[in-house]
C-alpha cells in the first residue's frame, strides 16, 4: 500500500489510535487496529505502532493485553478504571 503522506503525518499516529478505539467503543483486536490505522494513514513500521501503544498505555489511555502469542486486544481505559504496571499489586 503506498503511503498517503510519505515525509509526514497530518496528525501524530497516537491521535490516530485514540480515534480508532472511540470509534470501535474501546476494544478490539490488534490485527483490526493495524488494518484501519493502514486505510486512515497509510503504512507505518511495527516499530512505530509500538512506541504509539506504549506512549498511550504510559498516559494511562489504553491497556494492551497479550491474548495469544502473536495476538494483542486493545481497550480504552475508563476514567473509574486503573491498571497497576507488574509487581506493582
Amino acid at each position: 500500500m503506498a503511503n498517503k503522506h510519505p515525509y509526514w503525518r497530518p496528525f501524530p499516529l497516537t491521535f490516530s489510535i485514540m480515534n480508532i478505539v472511540e470509534r470501535r467503543e474501546g476494544v478490539l483486536l490488534e490485527d483490526d487496529l493495524i488494518r484501519l490505522l493502514e486505510n486512515d494513514v497509510g503504512e507505518f513500521s511495527e516499530r512505530e505502532l509500538n512506541r504509539a501503544l506504549m506512549k498511550l498505555e504510559i498516559k494511562g489511555l489504553i491497556h494492551v493485553q497479550a491474548i495469544k502469542k502473536n495476538q494483542r486486544v486493545i481497550k480504552r481505559i475508563e476514567e473509574d478504571q486503573k491498571f497497576l504496571p507488574v509487581g506493582e499489586d
